[in-house]
């Protein structure tokens, strides 16, 4: 579930996506990678599923917006924080999601430590 705080924030990325597959989307048969990812408060475990959800209700909030091209999610927990911290901290940049528009999977590194794509 999108909080409706959050909803002018993803309608700006989601005019962004928009815009880059009308530029884009006649030459390359573009896909949308979307990760989900959380801080170190809580179980390992816990935050595996958060980010997980998280991507999830993103990618669904962009189909039920438009969002016709193939959407693929993923969470990475804690595994690929934004800013290191130790476990317990709650920092707001380590709470996000990184939105990929590409023709292939990323290939897995810093921000994308698994290739473990689900369908929307």
């Amino acid at each position: 579930m999108i909080e409706e705080t959050e909803k002018p924030k993803l309608d700006l990325a989601f005019a962004t996506l928009m815009e880059k597959v009308e530029q884009y989307g006649e030459i390359v048969e573009i896909k949308l990678f979307i990760g989900g990812y959380t801080d170190t408060v809580d179980s390992r475990s816990y935050n595996q599923g958060l980010s997980e959800r998280r991507a999830r209700a993103i990618a669904g909030y962009f189909r039920e917006r438009g969002f016709r091209m193939p959407i693929r999610y993923q969470g990475f927990g804690e595994d690929a924080l934004a800013l290191e911290t130790n476990d317990e901290v709650d920092e707001i940049k380590n709470r996000r999601a990184v939105y990929l528009l590409a023709a292939w999977p990323p290939t897995p590194g810093k921000n994308f430590p698994r290739a473990a794509w689900k369908n929307l």
